[in-house]
């Protein structure tokens, strides 16, 4: 390249020597009205192209200096984002490590340099929310929002941050609009869920598991899923029923039996509704047909309470009776129509019932109770003080509660759903399980 430069300069060179040799005319330059020079055709052209060359050289000049001012600054920025990543890190670190105050410290000196950091704002937002700062975390997530207004991350903080302030619609507006962006978003689905939930947003709830069980679940999810969906439904009916909206309760109820045939709360629930609209007759219709369908013991107490509010006790007695010749072994329910007749006065239809059960040594303190009382009323003093010693030996109070079948948590007051493990139709009657 340098001998091509050499030669071009020769080259030029002898071009102007040329030039000037056979060009020694004279040419006028006119620079105002008033002003004028003479200029050989040779000088003129050589300024010219002195002032041409000038040009080139200056314009390549103003091009350096560009590239170089751009070096600079790639270098400074470059600089820049080394010390911003070194922070972010030491942030991160602090951030993971739960120590919160150093993470706080590193991400206000990253915000220092750059306010517009999203991943800092994230950060930072949720170290003020560990921090037990939401107002804090919400106005940092609120600008990375701002700034990167499809990152999920930061919406899904956002929606957190609100939720610790107890601000429930805008945490729940959030969670719709990442819905809105994309409606088979899981997790905003699951989190829309659980807070309605947490709310007792039963029919929001309920639409938005019918949502989540659109989409593609794995079908390890699909049978947790739909059980969910079968109990938000029933809670949705619970609440139409106390809020005295019968017509609705009783076609949620519908829908919930047509969901699960065997969830007994649903029978419940519709029984109460025909009770609500004075149709007594239909409730136990419908009582006795799950009965059978289910031979939930659950469904035996309300009718016995509902044909004995009716004054049909023999109808009551009848169910019992049936119930046993189709479980012969069952000794709860014999524990339970003995109950029955001496709650009639019935001694001694209480007696043979009872004494026809083998107890074995199973711990009943209620049975022997029950025993007790049905010797003290028939006069047979000491086997009535035998039997209530029996009792009284266990040191149980005498109560047969309500018992979940999954986590076995009992409880005095029947209810759809176990408050301890949330399972929805697991409360049922155990004769063991006195507490």
């Amino acid at each position: 390249m340098r001998y091509v430069v050499t030669v071009l300069v020769i080259l030029a060179a002898v071009f102007v020597v040329l030039l000037v040799e056979f060009n020694q005319a004279l040419i006028t330059v006119n620079i105002s009205p008033t002003k004028a020079y003479e200029l050989s055709k040779s000088s003129f052209f050589l300024i010219s192209l002195s002032l041409g060359a000038g040009a080139v050289l200056l314009l390549y000049l103003i091009r350096d200096i560009k590239r170089l001012l751009r070096s600079l600054k790639v270098q400074r920025d470059q600089k820049r984002q080394t010390r911003i990543q070194e922070l972010y890190t030491k942030g991160l670190n602090s951030l993971i490590a739960k120590r919160n105050p150093d993470a706080t410290t590193f991400f206000q000196k990253v915000l220092t340099i750059d306010p517009n950091h999203v991943d800092t704002l994230l950060r930072m937002g949720i170290t003020q929310l560990r921090q037990k700062n939401p107002q804090e975390a919400i106005r940092l997530h609120q600008k990375a929002l701002t700034l990167d207004s499809s990152n999920q991350e930061v919406m899904f903080s956002l929606a957190a941050d609100y939720e610790e302030a107890k601000r429930y619609e805008e945490a729940i507006k959030v969670y719709k609009e990442a819905i809105a962006r994309d409606p088979s978003n899981l997790t905003a689905l699951i989190k829309l869920r659980d807070l309605y939930q947490k709310l007792n947003h039963w029919e929001e709830l309920y639409e938005t598991q019918s949502k989540l069980l659109a989409n593609a679940l794995a079908p390890s999810e699909q049978d947790v899923e739909h059980r969910r969906l079968v109990g938000f439904k029933y809670e949705f009916g619970r609440s139409l029923l106390e809020a005295g909206d019968l017509e609705r309760a009783r076609k949620i109820f519908r829908g919930v039996i047509k969901l699960d045939k065997d969830f007994i709360p649903a029978y419940l629930g519709l029984g109460e509704v025909f009770l609500e609209e004075g149709k007594a007759k239909e409730a136990a219709e419908l009582w006795e047909k799950a009965y059978k369908m289910t031979s939930s013991v659950l469904l035996l107490y309300r009718l016995e309470d509902l044909y004995l509010k009716q004054g049909e006790p023999g109808k009551a007695i009848e169910i019992y009776n049936q119930a046993v010749s189709w479980k012969p072994q069952d000794i709860t329910l014999k524990f339970f129509l003995g109950k029955l007749y001496y709650r009639l006065e019935m001694i001694d239809e209480a007696f043979d019932i009872l004494s026809s059960v083998d107890w074995g040594d199973k711990e009943l303190p209620d049975v022997h109770k029950l025993l007790g009382n049905i010797y003290l009323r028939r006069g047979s003093l000491g086997l009535a003080a035998s039997e209530f010693k029996k009792a009284l030996g266990f040191r149980k109070q005498i109560i047969i509660p309500y018992v979940c079948s999954n986590c076995e948590h009992k409880t005095m007051e029947w209810a759809g759903r176990c408050p301890n493990c949330g399972k929805w139709n697991t409360f049922g009657v155990n004769l063991e399980k006195t507490c």
